[in-house]
């Protein structure tokens, strides 16, 4: 005669959320065991020197914060890297302040699209939003040209997509 066996009481779903909670628990480790890089800028494109100027930054060689300048959305495909992870947000050119945020342990890097005449060319409030970028990983954009939203998009680390 066989024997009934005892139901598991690890069940698929059950198995599923602990493997989650543990990619979890492995991510916040990996960030907060992560040293902090010192904020970095770069700014490239068109006006680039004046925005800069405006800044009181250095062209750093390996940014935290790469902001780029556009007079025109057709200068994009000159930028192939950044067109790529910009993709549908510049694409369809939803926003004239656009928000990318690459996230890695450690080596996490924003790049900050703006399209130069949303904002009229007011250089003095790209440089306001610019460096409040460079302040915060999540900025709230300053009270200047207002008429002109601001979209982020995350993309997430180990190529699992983008969230905006």
């Amino acid at each position: 005669m066989i024997r009934k066996t005892q139901p598991s009481a690890w069940t698929a779903s059950r198995l599923t959320a602990i493997a989650a909670l543990s990619v979890a628990v492995v991510f916040a480790v990996g960030v907060a065991l992560s040293p902090q890089r010192p904020a970095a800028i770069a700014v490239i494109g068109d006006r680039a020197d004046e925005v800069r100027a405006a800044l009181g930054a250095q062209q750093a060689a390996d940014p935290t914060v790469t902001v780029v300048l556009l007079d025109r959305w057709e200068s994009l495909r000159h930028l192939p890297d950044i067109a790529e992870l910009c993709w549908a947000a510049c694409h369809d050119r939803v926003s004239g302040h656009i928000t990318l945020t690459r996230m890695r342990f450690g080596r996490t890097r924003k790049i900050v699209v703006f399209h130069l005449p949303s904002f009229d060319n007011d250089l003095g409030c790209v440089a306001a939003r610019a460096s409040q970028e460079v302040i915060a990983l999540r900025a709230d954009a300053p009270s200047c040209g207002t008429g002109v939203s601001r979209v982020p998009v995350w993309i997430l680390p180990m190529g699992l997509g983008r969230l905006s």
